[in-house]
């Protein structure tokens, strides 16, 4: 049996369905991101006390700077 059958076997979408998203990424990419789609797609931030442990010069040290 061929390879691309057995991934067949595990495809959850239909070739139109893929084809579809494929063109819909594609006509994405060509515009520019605005600013409000970059916010929403980054990350929350940790906590502040998270970082209340660390130490820049300990840390550079540890390096050998």
């Amino acid at each position: 049996m061929d390879t691309n059958l057995v991934l067949d076997l595990f495809r959850h979408t239909t070739e139109e369905e893929e084809a579809a998203a494929a063109e819909r990424k594609k006509k994405d990419s060509d515009r520019p991101v605005s600013q409000k789609e970059l916010l929403a797609g980054l990350e929350d931030l940790p906590a502040e006390d998270e970082y209340q442990g660390l130490d820049l010069s300990s840390f550079l040290g540890s390096i050998g700077r």
